[in-house]
């Protein structure tokens, strides 16, 4: 059965699993500053899945693969140099654990859609400082001020 599981995960059809609308949120949230795939999972099966579905092309290659993306602050921060990040993320332990670290020069925002979004621990973190029910929702929201032009000026 390993091999009939391989060659279903090595042909399955990722770019049709992409939430509608996905490319799009990218393209919005890109106008806020430098965007990129923070992702945890296996090393060789999950960048398989980001090249197939289209992600790794939509944001340009900007995509890193950890065991623990939180535990890595110190090194996103070192490859995408910033004042403040924005992170959406659908677990919210994991929001909480680097909002903990990053403080006020973090935005979190939780989409409540996928199954992470609804696990039974989510009411035991604080909430996120935005929260949309779905990942289209994202097309709507502004930069949070601190990201605003006019505090650059």
């Amino acid at each position: 059965h390993l091999i009939a599981i391989a060659r279903f995960l090595l042909n399955y059809p990722f770019r049709e699993r992409i939430y509608p609308v996905a490319f799009e949120v990218l393209i919005h949230l890109a106008q806020w500053g430098p965007t990129a795939l923070l992702t945890d999972g296996d090393v060789v099966f999950q960048p398989l899945k980001i090249e197939r579905s289209g992600l790794f092309e939509a944001l340009s290659g900007r995509v890193l693969l950890y065991v623990h993306k939180e535990e890595e602050l110190q090194d996103i921060e070192w490859r995408f140099p910033a004042d403040h990040y924005v992170v959406v993320d659908d677990k919210i332990r994991l929001l909480t654990a680097m909002k903990l670290k990053w403080g006020d020069r973090m935005t979190s925002v939780f989409p409540r859609q996928g199954h992470y979004a609804h696990a039974p621990d989510v009411s035991e973190y604080p909430p996120a400082d935005i929260t949309v029910e779905h990942i289209a929702d994202l097309l709507q929201l502004v930069p949070p001020p601190v990201l605003r032009k006019e505090n650059h000026s």
